[in-house]
């Protein structure tokens, strides 16, 4: 009976594991579209410009290659993750360089991914957690 009870335990902690763990579909090959950004230190949302001329959008092309559309600019890069840990970095992350109005909120975008450190999915909802000065919040195309 102990041993039936033992086996069981294991098994329902296998089982609680597996729910923590990040679907690797969930992330990759989706358009993720940015809809704020919020302060680290503190925590203030500033939402995206509802006039902007084009949604700053990135994309988790297959495991290891990032790509950036910028209301102005594109860029392309490399990226780690582990779908266990929840663990992001980005590299090699480069863009274009034309100006327009609101590229202040491309900035925000390429800068936090270079320091990006982990990330958490809701449902359709995309945030990217950084040690710079901005955490970046998308939602699914």
């Amino acid at each position: 009976m102990k041993k039936t009870i033992l086996i069981l335990v294991i098994i329902i902690s296998c089982f609680e594991c597996k729910k923590d763990s990040l679907n690797d579909t969930d992330l990759l090959k989706t358009k993720w579209i940015l809809s704020y950004i919020q302060d680290t230190k503190t925590q203030a949302i500033t939402n995206y410009p509802s006039d902007a001329t084009k949604k700053i959008s990135i994309i988790f092309n297959d495991t290891s290659g990032i790509s950036f559309s910028g209301i102005c600019n594109g860029g392309a890069g490399t990226y780690t993750y582990s779908s266990i840990t929840g663990e992001i970095k980005v590299t090699d992350l480069g863009t274009t360089l034309i100006w327009c109005k609101y590229v202040e909120w491309e900035t925000y975008t390429v800068q936090s991914l270079h320091y990006a450190s982990s990330y958490k999915i809701n449902g359709n909802n995309l945030a990217i957690y950084t040690g710079g000065a901005y955490n970046l919040h998308f939602t699914r195309n």
